[in-house]
């Protein structure tokens, strides 16, 4: 069959090979440069990983060109790459010309970024005298040539940012490093260039490569790199094993699903997987998932000398496990969990009627999503243990260490200025790696590695600092309800008769005993001589109320004796207990707040190690 010419070509090139080979200019309709510094680090270690595993080349893609005139080259997409290319190259360059002595390396540079024809003799002492074969948009010239040429600026876009992140970058290799990665970088980088003849719309060409089709995101990436690792028909029945059990858990969650999550980071699917795989290797950056389990999966093969599609067909194996997603998304991250587990768990732990049981942790942690790996490798583990009298001492255990890592969280989260996740997310799931793989609860370990915590944060295990902070407490600040909903509830459940009942928090609302509306202020007499805004919103001054209780009329705020008339029925004794006052002061708001503190302290009692 004989092919018909068409208008659109399509080669494919080394990348320093389609520099050499003419000049190239974006657009005045293209964008600026815009890549982020982080942009610019996944191309740089994406570099390196190929050059570390000895790969025959490093495919980066499409770009698109339309021939203005001989040999000059509009870039209708693909000049972040190519400028992040030729950044690279001159920053290399330049450790050639200056560090090593390298002229040969400095001339091939030199070559791929200026228009210099092979033969010319040539330095980057000299660069000052060369034309750029990239003309990027007008604002980024007189930064990009000064970088070709090897001069040293600051950052005040994102252009000269990259630069900073690949000066850094190129920096921390040693000198043998960087010539393997810029040999690479020459002989091994490749790129398909098409080319779009001038009576073709290269919109149109541009849309149709990149709006059309999903989008892979993090999910999808690491399922086809599980999938890679059956590449011959020798392992059919573990390959075909390993399809079913991904597609298990895609079917799990889709008819778990409710709603669409506005980003996949919030999807239930996403923080199982993102959980599991780190209780399996580690911590696990969220806008880095793919490539940091990449990473890990090649670390693991290496080290352990396993071939890579047993590895995968044992992680799927453990991933897809039935136990492990209904632990998951049946009790750690729902509203109401499994009540079976939480009896059976509780029984065996011999908690029925504490105050303080495994129902009363998951609602606590479970709006800390930075706690999942290790409420889920402690819960794993109670799971996974068959033996009825061994199970009863893990149950013990688990429940000890989850009121250790209830009582850090609730109490940082209510003294912090800000919940700060990134202080913990990686310690947590590295520790949870570890009992993971251990399968024992380390009791005292578990101590020593809260206190480490908190000795680099607020150091609010100590019981007296935390008493101070809530006797200091005023939520003016700003602090979001839900935390003072949970703190709370844990003082209402310490006083109520019998086990706690209170679990949905939107069943409850914040009651300010002294009315926060100031129409309402002058049947609080004894607040006339000072600024109420001054305890309106002192923990002292708050209460709950269950729904049908709160009644906001002028009427019900006129005075502290007709708001006692509508405490003293309450379902909650945090708010029975009100009743005991005469007459509400500021005096009793700070009577008030000492009496929660010192309860405070006992609720969330940091259990020391025995």
């Amino acid at each position: 069959m004989t092919s018909s010419k068409t208008s659109i070509t399509s080669t494919s090139w080394l990348l320093s090979d389609l520099f050499r080979g003419g000049r190239f200019v974006v657009p005045w309709h293209q964008r600026y440069y815009d890549w982020e510094p982080r942009h610019v680090e996944e191309l740089l270690l994406d570099i390196e990983e190929a050059v570390k595993e000895k790969r025959d080349c490093h495919f980066l893609g499409t770009v698109i060109f339309i021939e203005r005139k001989p040999d000059i080259w509009e870039i209708n997409d693909g000049q972040q790459r190519m400028i992040t290319f030729s950044l690279i190259c001159a920053a290399l360059c330049r450790r050639f010309a200056h560090e090593v002595s390298d002229s040969q390396r400095e001339g091939r540079a030199l070559r791929i970024l200026f228009d210099l024809d092979e033969n010319t003799a040539c330095s980057l002492d000299n660069a000052l005298n060369y034309s750029p074969r990239i003309t990027p948009q007008e604002d980024d010239i007189v930064h990009y040539e000064q970088m070709l040429r090897g001069n040293t600026i600051g950052t005040n876009g994102p252009i000269t940012a990259a630069w900073e992140k690949i000066d850094d970058f190129i920096a921390s290799q040693d000198l043998e490093e960087s010539k393997k990665y810029f040999d690479f970088l020459v002989q091994k980088l490749e790129i398909a260039r098409l080319q779009v003849p001038t009576n073709v719309d290269p919109n149109a060409v541009f849309e149709t490569i990149n709006c059309r089709g999903k989008i892979l995101n993090d999910l999808d990436l690491i399922r086809n790199y599980i999938y890679s690792q059956f590449n011959t028909d020798e392992n059919s029945e573990k390959r075909n094993s390993t399809h079913k059990k991904l597609t298990d858990i895609h079917t799990f969650f889709s008819v778990r699903g409710r709603g669409r999550p506005a980003t996949l980071e919030l999807t239930p699917r996403y923080q199982y997987m993102r959980c599991h795989l780190q209780c399996v290797f580690g911590f696990l950056r969220r806008d880095n998932l793919y490539r940091d389990f990449r990473r890990e999966m090649r670390n693991q093969i290496e080290i352990t000398g396993k071939p890579p599609e047993d590895l995968a067909f044992q992680l799927t194996e453990k991933v897809a496990e039935r136990k492990s997603l209904a632990l998951f998304s049946e009790t750690i991250i729902t509203s109401s969990p499994n009540l079976d587990l939480i009896r059976s768990f509780n029984t065996d732990c011999r908690k029925t009627s504490s105050k303080r049981n495994l129902g009363v942790f998951l609602r606590e942690l479970r709006e800390y999503r930075v706690t999942q790996p290790l409420v889920f490798a402690l819960l794993k583990a109670y799971l996974d243990e068959s033996d009825g009298q061994r199970k009863k001492r893990v149950a013990k255990r688990v429940h000890t260490n989850l009121s250790r890592l209830a009582a850090f969280v609730l109490r940082t989260a209510l003294v912090a200025p800000k919940f700060e996740p990134s202080h913990f997310e990686a310690k947590f799931s590295n520790f949870a790696r570890e009992i993971m793989q251990s399968n024992y609860i380390p009791n005292k370990k578990f101590v020593e590695f809260l206190l480490d915590c908190d000795r680099h944060n607020y150091n609010i295990l100590d019981d007296s600092k935390f008493k101070e902070a809530v006797i200091a407490m005023d939520m003016k600040s700003g602090k979001p309800s839900g935390k003072i909903k949970q703190f709370l509830i844990g003082i209402n459940n310490d006083l109520q008769r019998g086990p706690q009942t209170l679990n949905d928090l939107r069943r409850l609302t914040i009651e300010h005993i002294l009315p926060r509306s100031e129409r309402h202020w002058n049947g609080w007499e004894r607040f006339s001589e000072v600024d109420p805004n001054e305890w309106i919103n002192r923990i002292g001054n708050l209460t709950l109320l269950a729904t049908g209780e709160n009644k906001p009329g002028d009427r019900d705020n006129a005075s502290f004796d007709r708001k006692k008339e509508i405490y003293e029925d309450s379902t909650l004794a945090i708010t029975r207990k009100l009743t005991e006052y005469d007459e509400w002061t500021p005096e009793n708001i700070e009577r008030r707040q000492l009496d929660i503190a010192k309860r405070a302290v006992t609720v969330w009692r940091f259990l020391p190690y025995t």
